[in-house]
């Protein structure tokens, strides 16, 4: 008679465990997600702020510089820039608009850059990160 009352007890306990075990697990794997998100995240604003970069390079090169966008590879990460000069941000200043993906998370930076025209010398009036359009 020990024997029958055992049996209901010892499934009993293994179905506990093994419940624990997946709650567990599944614990687990929503903190990695979470912080694979936050990862990915912090990659495409790293690859948006080398777009910002590289469109401030562009337009020191060309003072009237001026695209409707490019794709820029960093790393593996991809950012399109666009850059509007006069029309966007005002005469003599042009508009960088980069945003920038890795994997599933996106980014977008906006910077604008006050051109001289005479002097060519270029300053950077703001950079600041945007809603996604």
């Amino acid at each position: 008679m020990k024997g029958i009352a055992f049996l209901p007890t010892v499934l009993l306990l293994s179905a506990v465990i093994v419940e624990l075990g997946i709650a567990g697990a599944l614990l687990v794997y929503l903190l990695n997600n979470a912080n694979l998100g936050v990862r990915l995240s912090a990659e495409a604003l790293a690859a948006a702020q080398a777009g910002i970069e590289d469109g401030i390079i562009r337009i020191i090169r060309d003072k009237n510089y001026s695209t409707a966008g490019y794709t820029l590879t960093v790393g593996s990460r991809l950012a399109t820039v666009a850059v509007c000069k006069d029309s966007c941000a005002g005469i003599g200043k042009s508009l960088i608009t980069v945003k920038a993906k890795a994997a599933n998370k996106f980014r977008q930076l906006q910077a604008v850059v006050e051109v001289n025209s005479i002097t060519g010398k270029i300053e950077i009036q703001s950079i600041k990160e945007v809603a996604l359009q």
